[in-house]
């Protein structure tokens, strides 16, 4: 039976079926979830639920969405002074760890939306990817004062996209068996970037310098 009816703008009560929406995909496999299941848990009539997502499947992908916007917002590490480029790695690994220890529904939410070949999903996972990328090689053109050619730029962006999905699924396995020390996970994907990185072909002295300290 449905809760008491809550009045709330709708941008938070759209919010508020994404959040449920969340907890629900994380919990039990896509196809055993009901549009009216969540109507029901939040308080709504079916009808103001398709009001907002006109079938499962946009409800899914815009959880999906607003779970990796709040981790990518989440592993926004700014950069201290002085600290090379592995403790920036590190510590946005690191961000991305203890945003699926506080919030294991929605990332498990996220996990399965992109592990699916739906073009709608697999768009926002491209989008995210393309955004993390972005930070990361803004991160090594800051820390070698620019001079990156189109060239370099093109094969640090290949790295860093295969990077990408080895620390994801990294963090997922950490998600499935808590016991696995944060630290590690974070120290070893930050070694693992500043392996691959130095290892391109080209990359000017100062790169390699950078991508050296700490890497051992």
């Amino acid at each position: 039976m449905a809760g008491p009816r809550r009045r709330l703008s709708p941008d938070e009560r759209r919010s508020e079926l994404l959040t449920l929406g969340a907890e629900v995909f994380g919990q039990r496999p896509y196809d055993e979830v009901r549009i009216d299941e969540i109507a029901e848990r939040a308080g709504v009539s079916r009808a103001l639920m398709y009001h907002y997502f006109p079938d499962k499947r946009a409800f899914f992908a815009a959880v999906v969405r607003a779970e990796t916007e709040r981790l990518f917002h989440a592993t926004n590490t700014p950069p201290q002074p002085g600290q090379t480029l592995f403790a920036q790695v590190r510590a946005g690994v690191l961000a991305y760890l203890q945003y699926d220890e506080h919030h294991p529904h929605g990332a498990w939410a996220a996990y399965l939306g992109m592990g699916r070949s739906d073009p709608l999903l697999r768009g926002i996972e491209d989008i995210d990817n393309d955004r993390q990328a972005n930070r990361i090689i803004d991160r090594i053109t800051t820390a070698v004062g620019g001079g990156i050619d189109s060239k370099l730029e093109r094969d640090l962006r290949a790295t860093v996209y295969g990077w990408l999905a080895f620390t994801f699924e990294m963090c997922r396995q950490r998600l499935m068996d808590a016991s696995l020390d944060a630290d590690f996970i974070a120290g070893l994907c930050a070694h693992g970037l500043m392996d691959a990185v130095g290892r391109v072909p080209g990359i000017p002295a100062a790169l390699a310098e950078a991508v050296a300290v700490d890497r051992r």
